[in-house]
């Protein structure tokens, strides 16, 4: 790996690093319950564009959490959607972080997830993508809907929210440990 990560405790160079991700596409999921739809929310999915140091695809889940309980309740069945899980469907996946973003108990939650590949290796979206929503749906029970593919021209690409921001350190320093920097 490149040494020209950035410090994650210099606000500047994570603005820098992470403000380069591209947005790829979406898909919507939910836990069904004998009441209808529970736990839904959005995946967001990005990558670096350009040149980067790190070869990855970032998932961020939104999910709507009312209450306690389904906070709780989607942190677990994140925790089922781990690197087993995702090596089953995707070989080449290297490593994995799991970041779940630091404001709490409020009507969204939001982790984040790393898939680290090997430097140069090019993944093909097209069929990776399908494959982490199988994995996904198979570790977890939740429900998804067929990813939605953001227009490569399109001017008004989702924006990261300010709590996914507030999780860039976070984010980094899961990363250098996933890659084994210090």
């Amino acid at each position: 790996m490149s040494d020209n990560l950035p410090n994650p405790d210099v606000q500047q160079e994570l603005n820098d690093f992470f403000s380069h991700e591209e947005f790829l596409a979406f898909f919507d999921f939910h836990l069904p319950g004998s009441g209808g739809k529970m736990l839904t929310g959005l995946c967001k999915v990005a990558r670096p564009s350009g040149p980067h140091t790190v070869n990855y695809l970032c998932l961020t889940f939104v999910v709507d959490t009312p209450n306690d309980e389904s906070e709780k309740q989607i942190e677990k069945l994140l925790a089922k959607f781990d690197i087993k899980a995702l090596r089953e469907h995707l070989p080449s996946i290297q490593s994995l972080t799991s970041v779940p973003a630091s404001m709490r108990h409020s009507e969204h939650y939001i982790h984040q997830m790393d898939l680290i590949f090997p430097s140069g290796k090019e993944i093909d979206l097209r069929e990776s993508v399908p494959m982490i929503l199988f994995s996904l749906r198979k570790s977890t029970g939740l429900k998804t809907e067929s990813p939605q593919w953001w227009d490569e021209g399109a001017l008004d690409a989702p924006k990261p929210s300010a709590a996914e921001k507030a999780n860039w350190g976070n984010r980094l320093k899961a990363i250098f440990s996933a890659i084994g920097k210090k």
